[in-house]
């Protein structure tokens, strides 16, 4: 993956587009929310700048089996969209629910004009780290940026018979988890609360169940770069059946 200084940013392709990143140590998935705490003066530029623009800023997870760069971390090609709300100050953070739209792929990165440093608990202001490089890199950022494009929506439809036998997995799943937890299982109405949850074998019922249950980097990655609904429905199988092996091995070791 290329990285480019501010001030060397190349001619954007037909479908790039230039976004914020923000990298985390966990993956966001279309649907899925997340409870964020901002506290970091890079990441409140970011925030400032999606805020003012009313634009979204993507979702990565650093790539542990890249090197840093400039002291940047280089995430995972693949991201997904993040819209805000529930925007609101709370003393020197910036707290807000993230929600997550479309995936994208990162052709390229622009470095941010300063390398990251760290400050213990007392931060600079913005403006204060604006000063130290806006005479060299006019159009830089504290934070880092890439050249995106959107991965095209999942091609084909959602097979009734495999969406109920899926489900029927996951509520098998849960009642051994209810079983081992000593929880009496018929007074858990398990059956309502996932037909409630996923009453639909649409797309977004397909992420919202992705999200729930693909706990793995590689995982959630492979979804990102998924092509089709079959390929995000096998890894959903895939794991739910891990995750039932894994309990009836512990359950029987438990014996």
């Amino acid at each position: 993956m290329e990285v480019f200084s501010p001030n060397n940013v190349p001619e954007l392709k037909e479908g790039e587009v230039i976004i914020p990143l923000f990298t985390l140590d966990t993956l966001l998935l279309p649907e899925d929310q997340m409870m964020m705490r901002v506290f970091e003066p890079r990441y409140k530029q970011m925030l400032d700048d999606i805020v003012l623009d009313e634009l979204p800023y993507g979702h990565v997870i650093s790539n542990p089996s890249m090197p840093e760069l400039n002291g940047i971390s280089i995430p995972y090609d693949v991201g997904t969209l993040v819209g805000i709300n529930q925007f609101q100050e709370q003393g020197s953070n910036l707290l807000y629910l993230a929600n997550g739209g479309k995936r994208f792929r990162i052709n390229s990165l622009i470095e941010p004009a300063l390398e990251p440093e760290f400050f213990n608990t007392i931060f600079p202001s913005v403006d204060e780290l604006v000063e130290e490089y806006i005479d060299e890199f006019p159009t830089g950022k504290l934070y880092v940026r890439g050249i995106v494009e959107l991965v095209p929506e999942l091609t084909g439809n959602i097979d009734n018979i495999k969406w109920d036998y899926i489900l029927s997995l996951w509520k098998s799943y849960i009642e051994i988890i209810a079983e081992i937890n000593e929880m009496e299982v018929n007074d858990l109405d398990i059956e309502e609360e996932v037909d409630n949850m996923f009453p639909n074998p649409d797309i977004k019922s397909l992420w919202k169940l992705a999200a729930l249950i693909l706990d793995s980097i590689e995982s959630q990655i492979l979804s990102l770069k998924a092509e089709n609904v079959e390929e995000v429905c096998s890894l959903i199988e895939s794991n739910i059946q891990n995750k039932i092996a894994a309990v009836r091995l512990f359950r029987k070791s438990n014996e």
